[in-house]
């Protein structure tokens, strides 16, 4: 029964998260200008839309597996919910966020700026003219995302240091309170 309860809740979730990959790729569909479409563009949105919403909803996921390891008449855990089964599931459930974050992290990042750029550099005037140098376009997408990237983590390291910074007035700032931060929560 319990096999059964784990099973059902993750094959709702990937029925909902097929659902979302349709809803996506409809929206994507209406909203995306016709004379400026790219499979490339279309393709990326989808995905990364889905893989964010998917993202959301493996929270009420989370909910339901642990959820399901006790017995809301009884108040308790049930019988099959050992501790060994219960770190089974937050493994498997840790493993599916870390995955889904980073794959987010890796798409808003990297991808989807890439992309952004990539479809930008295409020129009609020199493709008309006899082609233009996929090397050439590569290479000022790359710079434009590389830029896009540095500035998003001066805004992360700003973000980082200044509200300690600005609590820290007139006191020397040494980095065990940054250390602290990193390594507060290494429960893997």
């Amino acid at each position: 029964m319990a096999a059964l309860q784990i099973a059902f809740v993750w094959i709702a979730y990937a029925i909902v998260v097929a659902l979302f990959m349709l809803v996506t790729a409809i929206f994507v569909f209406i909203y995306q200008e016709p004379r400026e479409r790219s499979l490339a563009v279309t393709i990326v949105s989808i995905v990364t839309l889905t893989s964010l919403l998917a993202t959301v909803l493996l929270l009420p996921v989370d909910i339901a597996l642990i959820a399901s390891t006790s017995s809301p008449e009884l108040g308790r855990k049930k019988h099959w919910a050992t501790p060994d089964r219960v770190d089974s599931i937050l493994l498997t459930l840790r493993i599916v966020y870390y995955t889904l974050y980073s794959f987010d992290a890796l798409l808003c990042l990297i991808v989807a700026p890439f992309t952004y750029f990539w479809f930008e550099e295409y020129d009609d005037t020199a493709e008309g003219e006899g082609g233009q140098p996929v090397g050439k376009r590569f290479w000022a997408a790359l710079r434009y995302t590389t830029v896009f990237i540095v500035l998003v983590v001066i805004l992360f390291l700003v973000g980082f240091f200044v509200p300690v910074a600005k609590d820290r007035s007139g006191k020397h700032c040494d980095l065990d309170y940054f250390e602290g931060l990193l390594t507060e929560n290494r429960e893997l």
